[in-house]
Formats: C-alpha cells, structure tokens, sequence
C-alpha cells in the first residue's frame, strides 16, 4: 500500500530540568519514520513537507537510510526549517510538563504538491504539527479527490504562536469542517476540550461530527496518555419502532512501560500505527489497541533515532 503523509518536520531543542540541551529532528519524522518502520514489505510511504534549505540535506540523508521512504513529495524552501524550544520539568520522570516557543512555521504545503501522488495513494495521514501544515481548503480539496482511507491528527491546530515565539493554546475556527472532511479524527483530550468556542464534552463533539453533519465518518479518538485512548463511533439503535442514531464509547487502557524515557512523538507514532492498523482491517477497536500497544513502547525510546527498535 501507498501511504501519503502531511505534516510539518522541525528542529526540536529540549530544554532539561538540569539545563542541557537535546538538539532532535522531530514534528511529522516522528510519523514518517514510524510508518516506514512499522509498514510491510510491499509499503510505500511518501511524505508531502516543504522543507527549509537550511536542513534539506540532513533530513532527506536521515529519510534516506529507510528504503520504502519516497521523497517525491519533499520540496526544499527557503525558509529556515522551523525550531521548537521545548523546556520540561521533571524530565524523564514520567512525570513531565512542558512549555513550547517556537520560530516561524514553514510555508504552509499547497494541494499541488501532492497532486500527482495523491492519485497513487491507498490512505493519508495529516499531522497537523504546526497547525499550518496545511490549509482548509487543501484539505478539503484532498477530500474531494482521494476517496480512500484519510486519518488527521488536530494536534497544534488549537496553538497559536504569539509574537515573541510564546504558544498557547486556542479555539479552533471551522473546527467542524477541519473534523469532518477525514475519516477518522484525533485529538487528546485537552484539545477536545478546547477546539470548540462553547464548550462542549467528547460526546458532544462526537455528535457534532459523526451525526450531526451527515458525513459519513468513520470515527473520533480521544487520546489520554497514561488513561489510556477513546475511540468513539455512530451506531445506529432501536427503541420500540424508532431507530436512530447514537454515539458509543470503546476505551482502551494504556499499555503500562515499565522502561519510560520520554513521551514526546508518542501522539504522532499512534497516529501512524493507527493509520497502518485500520488501513488493513478496517476494525477500530483492534486499531487502538495496536496503536496504543506501539505509542507505549515509543515512550521507551529517545528521539527520531531508536524508532527503528519499534519493529
């Protein structure tokens, strides 16, 4: 199968309790790598990015050590590949928080670049790792043209980057359409509880998205860390002689490592998991037990670098 991946690469510096600095690739390698890790033998996968000169040889050289990587999709900028400041407390302790300042996000990947692959394509991944990695309209556009398998992760689409470099979080405009022109739609559970300007609950918002807007999706998932993951679909039920539709809740607990290093990439490794898992067996259930399965076990790894012990 041919997989086409949407997202953001970055230069992520983190910030230790004890003040070093971790220079890492990381923003969508972590998807890209981990999909290319976990695929089959007979799998493609081809990330859409544009990517700053200033560190297109390093980062194709990484991608390029993974056979199944196709790059066609990469085009080289000007603008400087984006840099993260991480600063965490607790470090490695299970027990982590952190506070972002980020530069200037690369230009945001037009429709065009993906248009000659998109037709090659058996499912998409978007990441949405600075929140402008693609437009609405391009997504709506790939909508429009790709009818297989389209799996999104909202992740920084409620950030905002403030002058200074500062984030913080924000309601998300459009959150319907940016929700329901997917197939199935992630978030952890503080973006589900921000994405929406009047507050609404998972099950509200599975409502809006699955029922209310008479798009056929497949589902939304709810990712809580160390709880565990919640999928959530539309079924429809019967009381007496009215049938209607309603929302059901599967809750998968977190596989518990007993090995922890750092947590950071486990959202983007569950999405890519995720996305292999359902592309196969179309079974939501199964693919959140899998994807969580390999996001625990990516919190034993540092780095872009030891993703290949996920195989």
């Amino acid at each position: 199968m041919n997989y086409l991946v949407f997202g953001e690469p970055c230069v992520d510096i983190i910030h230790t309790t004890n003040n070093e600095r971790l220079h890492s690739y990381g923003g969508i390698l972590y998807s890209v790598i981990a999909m290319s890790v976990l695929a089959g033998p007979r799998d493609t996968v081809c990330p859409v990015m544009n990517l700053g000169a200033d560190e297109f040889d390093n980062i194709t050289g990484i991608l390029k050590k993974y056979s199944n990587i196709n790059l066609e999709g990469v085009k080289k900028v000007d603008h400087p590949t984006r840099r993260v400041n991480l600063y965490y407390t607790n470090y490695n302790s299970g027990k982590t928080a952190r506070m972002e300042n980020s530069a200037d996000t690369t230009y945001t990947t037009p429709f065009e670049n993906a248009a000659g692959l998109i037709k090659s394509a058996d499912a998409v991944l978007i990441n949405m790792i600075s929140g402008v990695d693609i437009s609405l309209d391009t997504l709506k556009k790939i909508r429009s043209e790709f009818k297989g398998f389209i799996h999104m992760d909202l992740h920084n689409l409620v950030m905002k980057t403030n002058p200074d470099g500062s984030r913080e979080h924000t309601h998300l405009e459009n959150w319907k359409e940016w929700c329901t022109n997917t197939d199935t739609i992630q978030m952890n559970e503080f973006e589900a509880g921000i994405v929406a300007k009047e507050t609404k609950n998972d099950y509200e918002i599975a409502e809006e998205i699955l029922i209310n807007s008479g798009k056929n999706m497949t589902g939304m998932i709810v990712t809580r860390g160390k709880v565990g993951v919640s999928g959530f679909v539309k079924k429809e039920k019967s009381f007496g002689n009215e049938k209607f539709f309603d929302i059901d809740r599967i809750d998968v607990n977190a596989v518990e490592n007993p090995r922890y290093k750092d947590s950071t990439g486990c959202g983007d490794v569950f999405a890519a998991s995720f996305t292999l898992d359902f592309s196969h067996t179309h079974d939501l259930s199964k693919s959140l037990h899998y994807a969580t399965r390999i996001a625990s076990f990516k919190s034993s790894l540092s780095g872009i670098d030891e993703l290949f012990k996920l195989k």
